[in-house]
């Protein structure tokens, strides 16, 4: 008896505050038709089948995004919003007095979680990854044979072997690899999970790489805690696409309750990639690699717009892509 396929929730990672881009980039028009990156990643979803889609914003601009994504909408997708607070109840009760710099992207996605009863896959709202890497990630997902898990963890202790429940299998995980190289900014430094990647493909170490700025044919950057990073153009990286269970999310959240009780102070923030990392090693998740060799684009700064604006018109002219993307609902590709 054939089994069907989950269905699968894109969670879209939206509630920066573009400081150094110095306006809201996630609505910034930038194809042709006057599409934001956020409508790339929308309509590749759809295409890939995914049929929920949970946008992560900041409350305040709520109707900012409805009014930009009522084309979008009017076509039928199902798209719900999740708000990032400091105050949050459940996740943050009691924020560092003056503190005002979001908790990171670990704690978005536990926002997006409250939305979430399945599979799902998570993404920037300012990155546009490619069809492709969307496609690639559906597939793995929907071929992982995903079940939803409720298991109850627990943080190990620093020395000590792994709680939960004897025998429970790590939730598996999927992040999409692009060569660094690709991924890289003419315009300044970047942040990116730099993959460990074993002979079997599966994620060994992601190490949070930041301000990474080209240096020849090598990258030069420093990692979270200020240590030097000098490795190859061609390394693969993360760029915040992600595939999970559902049962990711309570040894998230677990990660998340730790980092509170460390006292992160005013700026410390709780990055995907680095709780990632601690799952892996506790082997409470499995994460493969899939290496790509989809388009990649974003947007940092503000002299990245008019590339990322090129590539998009070469894609409209060579018909990937419709110059008014919500035109027409976007019709999913068919499984492979």
């Amino acid at each position: 008896m054939l089994r069907s396929s989950p269905p699968l929730t894109l969670a879209i990672l939206a509630a920066g505050r573009s400081t150094r881009f110095g306006r809201l980039k996630q609505l910034a028009p930038i194809g042709p038709g006057g599409a934001a990156l956020l409508d790339y990643a929308l309509y590749d979803g759809a295409l890939a089948g995914f049929t929920r889609f949970v946008l992560v914003i900041q409350e305040a601009l709520r109707p900012d995004f409805e009014a930009h994504l009522r084309p979008a909408i009017a076509t039928g997708l199902d798209v719900r919003f999740a708000y990032q607070r400091m105050t949050h109840p459940g996740l943050v009760d009691d924020p560092p007095p003056r503190r005002t710099r979001p908790w990171g992207t670990g704690h978005a996605v536990l926002t997006a979680g409250e939305l979430i009863d399945g599979p799902f896959a998570v993404c920037n709202a300012d990155d546009f990854y490619g069809r492709g890497a969307y496609a690639e990630l559906a597939a793995a997902m929907r071929n992982a044979d995903i079940t939803i898990c409720k298991a109850d963890f627990t943080i190990r202790p620093p020395d000590g072997p792994p709680d939960g429940p004897p025998g429970h299998p790590p939730t598996r995980a999927f992040t999409i690899g692009y060569p660094l190289a690709a991924t890289l900014s003419d315009s300044g430094g970047v942040s990116r999970g730099i993959c460990e990647v074993g002979d079997d493909g599966t994620l060994r170490r992601l190490t949070e790489g930041l301000e990474l700025r080209r240096a020849g044919v090598r990258v030069q950057g420093h990692d979270i805690s200020g240590r030097t990073i000098d490795i190859p153009a061609q390394t693969p990286v993360c760029t915040n696409l992600w595939g999970f269970q559902s049962g990711i999310l309570p040894p998230l959240r677990d990660l998340f309750t730790h980092f509170l009780a460390s006292g992160p102070g005013l700026d410390r923030e709780f990055y995907l990639s680095e709780a990632m990392n601690e799952l892996i090693a506790t082997e409470r998740a499995r994460c493969s690699v899939l290496p790509t060799d989809a388009l990649w684009l974003g947007i940092t700064f503000p002299g990245d717009h008019a590339g990322v604006a090129e590539s998009l018109r070469k894609l409209v002219d060579s018909k990937v892509y419709p110059m008014r993307l919500w035109d027409a609902p976007p019709v999913p590709l068919p499984p492979d």
